[in-house]
């Protein structure tokens, strides 16, 4: 993602949700020191020209799952947002791990373990546990940044963990995104962070703002699965049986 595509997006979510951007920086640099150098040609190999599932941890989630295995789309390039990965162990282990370790990291570690790509998020208000998690990984790691990208670190695009997943799979080459569990309304599904509701539901709209900006000027070729849920502007939804 260009930084002057990505810059005026962060400004304003920044803006509307009150974020300290002086912070952020902090947490990045501090983050960045501690990642091994980044093999991103490894990462790329697993989704470039890739059709790919981006996971979120919407209530529709175990439906979801339970649907992509019967249509035998558990066998694509899965990757898993966040705290939605304890639900997708139930059945593999997801390709790749797009977190900032809100959900349960003990099984974020566990799924790293079995050969899953981790792609940690660093900001202001998770730089103690980012930094905390990065010295654990010697391998498979990519740390990203909402601020300026800078050594080590990436800046994909996107803001939640669901939507800079759909971010990453464009951005490395997926020949197709379908979105699962990513209901992006007022529910907040079990295996999400129930901290601060209010907040979290703006940040599920902002989600689902920026998807469509995907696929919209940008043109991603996304999908969405969910079952229920809101829809996603100028995203084609398609329903599994």
């Amino acid at each position: 993602m260009k930084w002057k595509l990505w810059h005026p997006r962060y400004e304003r979510i920044a803006e509307r949700l009150d974020i300290d951007k002086t912070a952020d920086e902090k947490a990045a640099a501090e983050f960045e020191k501690l990642l091994p150098k980044p093999k991103i040609a490894g990462l790329k190999k697993i989704v470039c020209g890739k059709e790919c599932v981006v996971l979120g941890a919407g209530p529709s989630l175990d439906a979801d799952l339970k649907k992509l295995e019967t249509a035998g789309y558990l066998n694509k390039v899965l990757i898993s947002a966040d705290g939605a990965t304890s639900a997708v162990l139930k059945y593999r282990a997801p390709d790749i791990v797009v977190t900032d370790l809100d959900g349960k990291v003990g099984d974020q570690l566990k799924a790293w373990g079995s050969g899953s790509w981790m792609v940690i998020h660093a900001h202001a208000d998770n730089a103690a546990q980012a930094q905390d998690i990065a010295p654990r990984l010697k391998k498979n790691v990519i740390g990203t940044t909402q601020t300026r990208p800078f050594g080590k670190l990436f800046n994909f695009g996107g803001f939640t963990d669901g939507d800079r997943a759909a971010f990453l799979a464009y951005e490395l080459g997926a020949s197709k995104i379908y979105l699962a569990g990513m209901d992006l309304g007022t529910k907040i599904g079990r295996y999400s962070a129930k901290k601060n509701t209010e907040r979290k539901i703006i940040k599920l709209k902002i989600c689902r703002e920026l998807l469509s900006w995907l696929a919209s000027e940008l043109e991603a070729p996304l999908i969405n699965l969910t079952t229920d849920g809101e829809p996603v502007p100028k995203v084609p939804h398609e329903k599994l049986t």
